[in-house]
């Protein structure tokens, strides 16, 4: 039984840190969320300026956890969500509303993506 503790207890670890990893991404995205949410309606009611800093101030939450999603995420979802950022910058400035809109739409959608692809569910595991 002794030479299958130490394997045992590094699996036990390892899960906790992907159950951890998984609840603190969700919890992350919610709150990405309602930003998002918050810079739509901005950009709605014509605020441009407010939404345009609302989404500078959440494009900085993002890059300072660009680490730490980078080492437990697949690169190309990242990249994509950073082109989203970039893009939805650049409209906000040129006040574009119907692509500004669109674009934090595809950008909420693949926020939420990233935090199902680290959910613990049977599709992700297989």
């Amino acid at each position: 039984m002794r030479s299958y503790a130490v394997p045992l207890l590094i699996l036990t670890a390892l899960l906790a840190v992907c159950l951890w990893n998984g609840a603190h991404l969700h919890r992350q995205c919610q709150d990405w969320q309602a930003q998002l949410t918050a810079i739509d309606t901005a950009a709605q009611a014509d605020a441009w300026e407010d939404a345009e800093a609302q989404l500078e101030a959440l494009y900085g939450q993002w890059l300072q956890v660009q680490l730490w999603l980078h080492i437990t995420m697949e690169h190309d979802e990242l990249d994509e969500a950073e082109a989203l950022f970039c893009r939805g910058l650049v409209l906000a400035e040129e006040e574009d509303s119907v692509e500004f809109r669109a674009h934090i739409a595809d950008l909420r959608s693949q926020l939420q993506l990233l935090c199902e692809m680290e959910q613990v569910r049977i599709e992700n595991v297989l």
